[in-house]
């Protein structure tokens, strides 16, 4: 067996930054620790009017590892990552928010797991609060409508054992993945600009038949709060009505048909309890449907070519509970979004 070239064990780390001047240094510096002689590091500037990209220009001039992609408009936090993946040369992709911050010697243990284990496409790190000490996700809890939880949110650090454990889905702030998979199913979906991509993808991966991790020795600090606004709301549930258009076999809609009308139920009372904006951007949601058939059917076709197992047996490694703590907390909060959508949200791609 020939000896592995440092080039097939390299990564590819790519940070996606809109109007990030807020975190987006401490975030590079801490990643710059990491980069070894068979590992990149792109930062794609999805057009911010902020301050970030004059930063970014002189980090880069200090730090030529440091490669810079300036984009003319905001593509999403998927349409970044299929801009950079043609560029990028590592076995693995690392896909990372710009408001996280890696502690020390995070990369390996992914990079470990994925080398020892061919059958897993993805995996997390546990990602913390800014403290380094309460979880964030160790992962995702996949609701069989398609709703996605962080996993563990809340609880201490310290709970989580060391060894890596099987999870339903991945969460997108911070996670590896096989560049030849990605590739494999063209990239990331980017048709819903922003939301539910983490969401979207561990679905498809499953139905490939692959698995995720998360990997509680490597940690990642993510400046994290639980929010929700009128637009992210449309956003998510758009993508998500989407998704199950996409994958999920027709039998499987009509045997899912209560447990997707429980969910709609549910969501029209979230929506109800914030206001006005939450009611038309619940209502706005279901237009994306229409107006989307053409990429829908797309998907379709994808995941009919892609899978490997039936929609039951992915179905059945899926919770049927809503965590109702995150529910009404995000019922009572009232806090603006941190780093804003555009000013004109996009609503499609041609």
């Amino acid at each position: 067996m020939s000896e592995e070239s440092p080039l097939d064990r390299s990564v590819s780390l790519i940070v996606v930054n809109y109007n990030g001047e807020r975190t987006l240094r401490s975030c590079i510096e801490s990643l710059l620790g990491s980069l070894g002689p068979s590992t990149e590091l792109f930062v794609v500037d999805n057009a911010s009017s902020d301050t970030s990209p004059a930063l970014l220009k002189a980090m880069e001039k200090r730090s030529p590892a440091i490669q810079t992609l300036s984009l003319e408009e905001n593509l999403g936090y998927a349409g970044a990552v299929n801009h950079v993946l043609p560029r990028c040369q590592g076995r693995y992709i690392a896909v990372l928010n710009m408001d996280i911050e890696a502690e020390e010697n995070w990369l390996d243990p992914l990079v470990e797991l994925l080398d020892q284990q061919p059958g897993v496409a993805a995996v997390n790190p546990l990602l913390t609060v800014n403290d380094g000490q309460v979880v964030n996700a160790a992962g995702q809890d996949v609701h069989i409508t398609g709703l996605g939880f962080n996993r563990a949110l809340g609880r201490s650090r310290s709970s989580i054992h060391e060894e890596p454990f099987s999870v339903p889905g991945i969460q997108g702030a911070a996670f590896l993945i096989r560049r030849s998979v990605l590739e494999e199913i063209g990239g990331m979906d980017d048709s819903g600009f922003l939301y539910h991509e983490d969401v979207n993808l561990s679905w498809l991966l499953r139905l490939m038949g692959h698995d995720l991790y998360c990997v509680p020795r490597s940690v990642v600090r993510h400046d994290y709060f639980l929010s929700m606004h009128a637009e992210k709301l449309y956003l998510l549930e758009r993508n998500r009505l989407a998704m199950l258009a996409s994958y999920l076999e027709p039998s499987t809609r009509i045997w899912l048909s209560p447990f997707l009308l429980l969910t709609e139920l549910v969501l029209w009372i979230y929506a109800l309890m914030r206001g006005p904006g939450f009611l038309g951007a619940k209502a706005r949601s279901y237009g994306w449907l229409r107006s989307d058939r053409s990429r829908i059917q797309e998907r379709r076709d994808l995941a009919h070519r892609l899978r490997k197992i039936h929609d039951r047996a992915l179905l059945s490694g899926m919770t049927l509970t809503y965590p109702w703590r995150q529910v009404l907390t995000l019922a009572r909060e009232k806090a603006e979004p941190r780093n804003p959508l555009p000013p004109k949200t996009p609503t499609g791609k041609s």
